[in-house]
């Protein structure tokens, strides 16, 4: 099994999650791109949308992320947004 990616999404007031995912969603500005373990390094910028992952437990974790960036880098994704909505997804295990 592949190991974890790190994901950060940080706003002006600090850090609003610090997690760990072995997939990821993310609504960039010209649809929605997936990353997984060993991404290449990648910077761009975010619309308003839903951000996803995937534990490695399997629970499946959603917020809502405003106009931003995102970059991953060695296994590492670092969103940088105004705002942030956190929201546990139904009937995840």
């Amino acid at each position: 099994m592949p190991g974890p990616i790190r994901i950060r999404i940080v706003t002006n007031e600090g850090e609003a999650v610090a997690d760990e995912a072995v997939s990821v969603r993310a609504p960039g500005e010209l649809g929605y791109l997936g990353i997984l373990y060993n991404h290449a390094p990648l910077v761009t910028t975010l619309k308003p949308g839903k951000f996803t992952w995937r534990r490695p437990s399997g629970e499946e974790r959603l917020v809502f992320v405003g106009e931003g960036l995102l970059e991953v880098n060695r296994n590492q994704v670092t969103v940088l947004t105004e705002t942030v909505t956190q929201q546990a997804l139904e009937g995840s295990a």
